[in-house]
């Protein structure tokens, strides 16, 4: 607009601003259009995924019941194996299901009854569900997704146990295959979506597809995590489908196009079903409204442009006038008078231009370009001052506050300056300091304040003076200055707690071998002499483990310490740490479980290091776990990371305790059992170290008195 009269901008700003009113209006009535199609889509996904879970759960209920029914035809000793086959054959015509199997008590395939061309079955049944059944022989269970090696899909495996009349003992199987499942989402998804077949795809507990329209993504079995309407979950270990849970959103589909989707879950399956559809499809009747709204702004612009270029002819010529008027007034030629004689608004303008031409002319004489200079160094001074900074008029008015104060404050810094602090400052206690140094006979008030600020977990603690500015025996202002001393308010609390632990931790071995020193002193008889020598000897390797721990976590902390990275799997170091330490369980009668891959990937890292991190949390669930507990350690290989896992029976560590255990010399007393145990509160601070220089992460969950697990990883 450059070039252009004020006249002419202003008729046209008008015009734009009558343009912009009308779109935005537009706009917002596409909106509230676009929220209702929104909300109708998500309404009708949720109604059809909740038809075709019901579906899935009436076929999978189907097939609950045919798995009773065949375990108890063969628990009938009164009837023969052909007999009992025939029964079977007969309940699998009747029920949709395609095919059952017999399996032998480890899982390996026996013989199938299956309709013509539809044997789904795995030749063996998962391990993990094999062992589970073994521990409910006569409950169905429902098992995690796998792969059918034969039929190259993936399968859902529900299984039962059975006893023969004779005593004999096997596995009775059925199979929810992708390929199955796939035909009946693609036939709802045609059902629901005039004919479309790729509005629906199934996922299991891994992300993976367990039923889509796509034949070939299915076999390729590429995780779904972090993309689609899964695009917040970055790692497996977010996924629960144990519950029922719907969750609909808008998102960037697999092949990149907008996409309006809800997904459910199925808990009876351990999955997810997902129905979408394109954004273009959904808001389609919103975007044709958005572009006649678009077509009837540039008709209706191009009328007010024509009107604006008009009305601005009449206004050029009064403006021209104050142009002018501001153009004598800026050489300093305030002499310079405009006709007073209007009527209408300029003359208003007018008469105003004269009185300040008339006062410009008897400050001329005032130096005011320096005054106002002076000012304005010191507002900018105080504003870009990295403390908090207020200055205070003596009647109590705010002269000038710099963004730093307001924000610890809560307040606005332009919008309180000019009002009096009494009312444009919320803090109680802020206000009550500025009053006193007002009053008091000192001319220094201290001041410290502990603030929750928005967006902030802890407290600022904030530290510093008001101060009485004098002149002439007269107040001036009062002049707050405050810093931000939060980092060492912390320094030195955790210098107190960490001279206080430290001194705790020494003095009680210290006390010992000082008590004991002294009776051997006395004189003592050989036995006693030895007894109370052992001890002393005990007491300072304990002291001795304290000092070492510590200065060991300090190196490490520090950098000081060299971490040998090599390549090593990982496999082999925790088998080593188990089967060297095997004896630290066994004198507790405790059964220590192994779920360790008979091969992992290499990795880099220092094996000792990582070995001292798996022996101290080894040791640590043998410690604290009654006797005759069970202990679990398991290596799971991801994609990116290794994760081992110790798990324990024992005490349990609460959520209050949870938040210090990897700090140094904590010990979790929510049991009184864990102080039978000698400890010094080092070793989770120490290995935690290690797992962090190695690039890795650590962490607990655990519940009282029924036990933890702790667990670490490493990248690969």
């Amino acid at each position: 607009m450059r070039g252009l009269t004020f006249a002419t901008k202003f008729a046209l700003t008008l015009s734009a601003t009558a343009l912009l009113s009308v779109g935005a209006i537009g706009y917002w009535l596409s909106s509230i259009s676009l929220d209702a199609l929104t909300q109708n889509a998500r309404t009708f996904y949720d109604v059809v995924a909740h038809d075709v879970k019901s579906r899935l759960q009436e076929k999978t209920e189907a097939t609950t019941r045919l798995l009773f029914t065949a375990q108890s035809i063969l628990a009938d000793p009164e009837l023969s194996t052909q007999t009992a086959y025939k029964f079977i054959s007969d309940a699998l015509n009747r029920d949709n299901t395609n095919a059952l199997g017999v399996y032998d008590i480890e899982g390996n395939f026996v013989d199938a009854f299956a309709k013509p061309g539809r044997d789904n079955l795995p030749r063996q049944l998962p391990r993990s569900l094999v062992d589970s059944l073994h521990t409910v022989p006569e409950k169905v269970l429902i098992w995690h997704t796998t792969w059918n090696a034969e039929s190259r899909t993936p399968i859902i495996p529900i299984a039962t146990g059975y006893t023969r009349g004779d005593g004999s003992r096997g596995i009775l199987a059925c199979a929810l295959d992708g390929d199955e499942l796939s035909v009946f989402i693609t036939r709802a998804s045609q059902e629901s979506f005039s004919g479309r077949s790729d509005r629906m795809y199934i996922v299991d507990d891994s992300l993976r597809l367990l039923a889509s329209y796509d034949t070939v993504a299915l076999r390729k079995q590429l995780p779904l995590i972090g993309k689609g309407i899964f695009k917040e979950i970055t790692d497996v270990s977010q996924i629960s489908f144990n519950r029922d849970a719907v969750a609909s959103k808008e998102y960037i589909g697999l092949g990149g196009e907008e996409m309006v989707g809800t997904y459910i879950s199925i808990p009876e399956l351990q999955s997810a079903l997902v129905i979408e559809q394109p954004a273009s499809f959904v808001y389609r009747s919103v975007y044709e409204m958005r572009q006649s709204v678009i077509f009837g702004l540039i008709a209706v612009g191009t009328a007010a442009i024509v009107i604006s270029l008009a009305v601005a002819r009449q206004l050029s010529r009064p403006i021209n006038q104050l142009l002018e008027a501001s153009k004598r007034i800026a050489r300093q030629d305030f002499a310079y008078r405009l006709d007073e004689s209007r009527n209408d608004e300029f003359g208003i303008l007018f008469r105003s231009s004269n009185h300040v031409a008339a006062e410009l002319a008897r400050y001329q004489q005032m130096n005011l370009n320096q005054i106002v200079g002076t000012r304005n160094k010191l507002e900018s001074v105080v504003r870009q001052a990295s403390d908090g900074f207020i200055v205070i008029e003596p009647n109590h008015a705010i002269f000038v506050m710099n963004d730093v104060f307001a924000r610890w404050f809560g307040v606005d810094s332009r919008a309180v300056e000019g009002r009096s602090f009494l009312e444009a400052l919320p803090n109680d206690n802020l206000k009550q300091i500025i009053l006193e140094a007002f009053t008091s006979p000192e001319p220094q008030i201290p001041a410290q304040f502990s603030l929750q600020l928005i967006g902030e977990v802890n407290e600022t603690i904030v530290k510093g003076t008001f101060a009485r500015v004098m002149s002439d025996n007269q107040l001036t202002a009062v002049m707050g200055v405050l810093r931000d001393v939060t980092r060492e308010v912390a320094i030195d609390r955790m210098k107190t707690e960490l001279v206080s632990v430290v001194a705790h931790e020494l003095r009680s071995p210290l006390n010992t071998i000082r008590g004991f020193s002294e009776l051997i002193a006395k004189g003592l008889d050989e036995e006693e002499t030895k007894e109370f020598a052992s001890i002393i000897s005990t007491e300072a390797d304990r002291l001795n483990s304290v000092i070492t721990k510590f200065l060991d976590l300090n190196r490490i902390e520090s950098g000081r310490t060299d971490i040998h990275k090599v390549p090593f799997r990982l496999h082999e170091v925790v088998q080593k740490v188990i089967k060297v330490n095997m004896p630290l369980a066994e004198a507790k009668h405790m059964t220590v479980e192994l779920d360790i891959p008979h091969s992992t990937t290499p990795i880099l890292g220092d094996p000792e290091l990582i070995g001292q991190v798996v022996l101290n949390l080894f040791s640590n669930a043998v410690k604290y776990s009654d006797p005759a507990k069970t202990i679990r350690v398991a290596i799971e290989e991801g994609v990116t990371e290794m994760r081992v896992s110790v798990q324990d029976q024992g005490y349990g560590i609460s959520e209050s305790a949870k938040e210090k255990l990897f700090t140094k010399f904590f010990r979790a007393t929510d049991d009184a059992r864990v102080s039978q145990h000698v400890g010094t509160g080092l070793g989770l601070a120490f290995i935690k170290e290690i797992v962090e220089k190695h690039g890795g992460t650590m962490g607990v969950e655990s519940q009282l008195n029924i036990g933890s697990t702790f667990w670490f990883t490493l990248p690969k």
